[in-house]
Parts: structure tokens; C-alpha cells; sequence
């Protein structure tokens, strides 16, 4: 009897141990199920997000641009860490992303967001959503954690036929609540772009000085942005002025063709005040002549004494892409000699003076020129490339477009 008793006891306890853990697990799972359930109802997805974009299905450029064909650059992710959303009481949701402005509506779980971006032109941070292109839109999903997943797909944009096959997965983690509309973060300035850059067109041809064409205005063309100006040599100094072409779009990493025509305008400078500028320019800038390929100012003056003879009034721009190291040197004039202007001993010593420095050198003459580059659009600091434009020396000025 007392065995008996025994094995009872025991499996009582048992039976009674199974009986707590089935009663703890099923008091979890209700509370789990609560806290989700007054998470979707309740709370909103006001927040700062760190973005990560990721290519489903990517439009393959093969076209071949300077030795190079698009499909050679590698694709892979990249993450917008300050994307700002905010939703009101009735499920509407705004934000923006530096100068893109997002706008969507939340139904449950589901959200879509549409992202917009600039017209043409001279950017304006006050512009009305109603002005601006829709890019793109994201179908999302918020999950427990509040953070959101989903895909985007983008709508046919003129410059890039070819964007609207183009698709990618979102994947969106929540950094830091927000509380209200104002704490949305608009603060962008492409100007922090030109503390990114390096190169000896910079360090070298002007001593480290950085010259802009004009006042940073960003003046958007196609998928990116002129930061500077896009007329050179400027309106302050008539030589040795920069700008930056920065592709800027909503996107992964990866390489797009950008195509440009550089196009000569009126004269801004007769040859002679040229020439005095250039003898101001050479006791102020150390090696400004060597520089240029010439052993003195009097040696440039008459390879440049004898290219004007020729060719007439012409202005001399380069471009030089920041990831591949490769730089074109723009021969813009009206003679239609244009092969002659190409190989005149002027252009080459300047060909012969960048060679050293950079990847590989392309010279293009002509009044209207027409010069393509593989660059990379995305977020700045994350993978892009930009393009660095000076307008180096002319009688003339010239339009980037």
C-alpha cells in the first residue's frame, strides 16, 4: 500500500509540473498575441529609419563607355540611415529623406510610400509636393518590431527609359521615435559633398583651393545635380573654376551611363585680359606653368599664341570621375577643325601634363561635345562617384548640361 501511494505522489507531481508549464505557455502566448495586437491598432509609425535597398530586377547596361561596359561594375545594397517619417491620427504618413519628400497612407499593417523627387532646375527645398516627380513606390509591410519590409518599383523617368523595369526589395529598421511633425529632420547641404573629394585637379592646379564656379544654387539636370554652377568660367573669376556633377537618386549601388554636352557660348574674355589673368594666376598658384606641361608662362603663352591664331576664340575644360580616375579634356571652339584643335601642341601638353595623375585621358573637340561616363548614384558616402568639372582656361564661356 505505502508503494502504491508512493507511485501516486510521484506522478502526481508530474501531472502537476506538465499542468504549469502548459498554463505558463498559454499565458504567454495570450500576452504575446495582446501586445501585438494594441501595437497594429495603436501605435504609430512615426520615426527615424535606416533604409536598406536591395536590387530585385536591375536593367543591365552594356553599353561600352571609356574601355568600360556597365554590366563590369559590381550592385550590392545600400542603406539611407536618415529617412524621416511621420503619421497622423487617420493613417496619413509625410517625411523626407534630405531634399526627396515621401507621402503615403496606412491601412493595419500595410503601408505605401511614394517618393518624389525635383523637377529640372534650380532646386528648391520649399518645393510643393505637387511640383515634383513621383520616382517611386514602396508596398510595406510593419512587422512586430515596428520596422517595415516590402519591395519598390519605379516609374519610367525620361532620362533613364529604362528605370521602369527596374525593382528592389526594402527593408526599413525603426533608429529613434518621433513625437510630432517637427521633428522631422530637412537639414541636407550638397555643399559637404566637395569635403569628400580628392584629387590632384584640386590639390595641385589650384593649391588646394577650391574655386566654384558659382554660389552652391544645385541646379538638378537629368539624374543628379550640378553643386556649383553650371556655366562656366563663372561670374567672380574667369579662370580655374570648379564644379561637381553628383548623381543623386533613390537607389542601389550601382552604375548608370550619365550622358553631358558641354556646349561653347559667348566670349566672357578678349585673348589679352585672358593672358594677363593667366600671368596674375601664375604668381599666385605655386607650379602653375610646370602644371600645365610648360617649363614658363612664356612657353604656354606660345603654344596658346598659336592655337588661338587657328582655331579662334575657345575655352578648355576637364571632367574627372572620382571613382575611375579617368579625365576628359573638353576642346571647345567653332572652327570645325575639329581633330586639328585635338592634336595642336597646346592640347596635347596638357594631355601629356595629366597623363601621369590620372587613369587614362580622352580629348573631345567641337562647339557642341558630347562625352558619356559610367557613374555610380546613390547616396553620398555610401557608394556614388562624383564628377569633378573645371573650367580651366578660355576666351569663352561654356554651358555643362
Amino acid at each position: 500500500m505505502k508503494v502504491k501511494l508512493h507511485h501516486f505522489c510521484k506522478n502526481k507531481k508530474i501531472i502537476n509540473i506538465i499542468f504549469t508549464i502548459v498554463l505558463l505557455a498559454l499565458v504567454f502566448q495570450l500576452l504575446s498575441c495582446e501586445k501585438v495586437t494594441k501595437y497594429l491598432q495603436d501605435d504609430k509609425i512615426s520615426g527615424k529609419y535606416a533604409f536598406t535597398l536591395t536590387r530585385i530586377n536591375s536593367y543591365q547596361d552594356t553599353t561600352m563607355i571609356k574601355g568600360k561596359r556597365g554590366t563590369e561594375y559590381p550592385e550590392y545594397s545600400t542603406t539611407y540611415d536618415d529617412v524621416y517619417l511621420y503619421e497622423d491620427g487617420e493613417g496619413n504618413i509625410v517625411g523626407n529623406c534630405k531634399i526627396w519628400k515621401l507621402q503615403g497612407t496606412r491601412d493595419g499593417q500595410d503601408v505605401e510610400l511614394d517618393l518624389y523627387i525635383h523637377p529640372q532646375g534650380t532646386l528648391n527645398l520649399d518645393e510643393s509636393i505637387d511640383n515634383m516627380q513621383k520616382f517611386t513606390t514602396m508596398n510595406l509591410t510593419i512587422d512586430d518590431f515596428g520596422n517595415l519590409e516590402g519591395d519598390g518599383l519605379y516609374y519610367p523617368y525620361e532620362y533613364y527609359p529604362e528605370i521602369e523595369n527596374e525593382t528592389y526589395s526594402v527593408s526599413a529598421n525603426k533608429i529613434e521615435e518621433l513625437s510630432s511633425f517637427e521633428e522631422i529632420n530637412t537639414r541636407f547641404c550638397f555643399c559637404d559633398v566637395i569635403s569628400s573629394i580628392s584629387s590632384f585637379l584640386i590639390s595641385c592646379l589650384t593649391d588646394g583651393i577650391f574655386r566654384p564656379i558659382g554660389n552652391c544654387y544645385l541646379h538638378k539636370d537629368g539624374g543628379g545635380y550640378y553643386i556649383f554652377g553650371h556655366k562656366g568660367p563663372g561670374s567672380i573669376l574667369p579662370a580655374y573654376t570648379q564644379t561637381v556633377y553628383f548623381p543623386f537618386e533613390w537607389s542601389w549601388c550601382k552604375v548608370r551611363a550619365y550622358h553631358f554636352e558641354i556646349s561653347l557660348e559667348g566670349e566672357t574674355l578678349t585673348y589679352e585680359v585672358l593672358k594677363t589673368t593667366m600671368e596674375a594666376l601664375d604668381k599666385k598658384l605655386e607650379n602653375f606653368t610646370s602644371e600645365l606641361g610648360f617649363d614658363n608662362l612664356q612657353g604656354l603663352f606660345d603654344a596658346m599664341d598659336d592655337f588661338y591664331n587657328e582655331f579662334g576664340g575657345f575655352a578648355i575644360s576637364t571632367a574627372y570621375d572620382t571613382h575611375t580616375h579617368n579625365l576628359s579634356i573638353y576642346v571647345n571652339q567653332d572652327s570645325k577643325r575639329n581633330e586639328e584643335a585635338k592634336h595642336h601642341i597646346f592640347i596635347q601638353s596638357l594631355v601629356d601634363a595629366f597623363n601621369p595623375h590620372v587613369g587614362t585621358v580622352y580629348v573631345y573637340s567641337g562647339h557642341h561635345i558630347h562625352d558619356s561616363w559610367h557613374l555610380r548614384r546613390s547616396d553620398f558616402g555610401v557608394c556614388n562617384s562624383q564628377l569633378l568639372i573645371m573650367y580651366l582656361i578660355g576666351t569663352n564661356k561654356v554651358n555643362y548640361d
